[in-house]
């Protein structure tokens, strides 16, 4: 049983790593040429998308975490003292959200002029 838990989070580990990957690479440069459609200044923009690929890298990091503690390998516990700054780095995100929200706002107001 211990074989098929262990070999089952390694597999969520490598899906993990493929979708940050896939969403880094595809995802975010798509959504950076969206933004660059309605926001002529490039340098907001590229921070902007920066910080996306930064929390996609927490958000990676931390279910890697989990799921190498879900296999419960003595040594792979060791990887729980990462956890409080992956959480310290998604509680920063939440203020992004209403970052984001702001910036679709001013966006839409400039519009509208």
């Amino acid at each position: 049983m211990t074989t098929e838990i262990i070999a089952i989070n390694i597999l969520k580990i490598v899906f993990v790593i493929i979708g940050g990957h896939v969403v880094i690479t595809r995802v975010v440069p798509l959504l950076n040429d969206f933004l660059l459609s309605f926001i002529k200044d490039k340098k907001s923009v590229e921070s902007f998308t920066s910080l996306i690929d930064i929390f996609i890298l927490a958000v990676v990091g931390l279910k890697i975490v989990e799921f190498a503690i879900a296999t419960e390998n003595p040594f792979a516990a060791y990887l729980a003292v990462l956890q409080p700054g992956f959480d310290l780095i998604m509680l920063l995100f939440d203020y992004l959200k209403w970052i984001l929200v702001v910036l679709i706002g001013v966006v839409a107001i400039k519009n509208l002029k």
